[in-house]
């Protein structure tokens, strides 16, 4: 009778990855949450805030990552894509889990 080795680890099947992309349900669950509950829609589906205060200096809150960082370029992955901040001088004046603040000469805002 032969007997199993039980300290060995089984076979892991990784299956599928899973569907990482908003459904159309989420903004719909969103508002009837946050009339509930007195929240913002925004804040409840984790999409990203933003807010620019003149060229010099951009707030968003929600953000994933940062992707890139260069003096002229700030790419930020969001939950439902990326923002690209073009300009001179750009600095990550700070950044915490819920949200960055971007100074320096802000040329252009892009979605993609």
């Amino acid at each position: 009778m032969k007997r199993k080795n039980l300290l060995r680890p089984s076979k892991h099947v990784h299956s599928k990855k899973m569907n990482v992309t908003p459904s159309r349900e989420e903004p719909k669950i969103a508002d009837k949450l946050s009339k509930k509950i007195r929240l913002s829609e925004d804040i409840l589906a984790s999409t990203p805030i933003i807010m620019g205060y003149g060229k010099h200096r951009f707030c968003v809150e929600n953000y994933r990552n940062i992707i890139e960082y260069t003096d002229e370029l700030i790419r930020i992955q969001t939950k439902t894509g990326k923002i690209y901040l073009l300009g001179k001088n750009l600095v990550i004046a700070y950044y915490r889990d819920d949200g960055m603040c971007v100074i320096g000469d802000i040329s252009s805002i892009e979605y993609h």
